[in-house]
């Protein structure tokens, strides 16, 4: 929400912190990104503002990944 300049302001952990330790792979993470794309198409997002989205997190996908 915040990211997106929804107006709320985020106070929980990082997402590294957050999600460290749950293993989380690639493929999984590819899910999460597919079921979001499909979330946004069932809005009617139009396809610029699905893209701002997804470049808004997709730096994200290092720390949300098990390495």
């Amino acid at each position: 929400c915040e990211l997106t300049g929804g107006g709320c302001t985020y106070e929980g952990d990082d997402m590294r912190r957050t999600h460290g330790g749950m293993n989380i792979t690639p493929t999984e993470f590819n899910g999460i990104v597919e079921a979001l794309m499909r979330a946004m198409d069932a809005e009617n997002l139009p396809i610029g503002v699905q893209n701002r989205i997804l470049a808004i997190y997709a730096p994200m996908r290092e720390d949300v990944i098990d390495h």
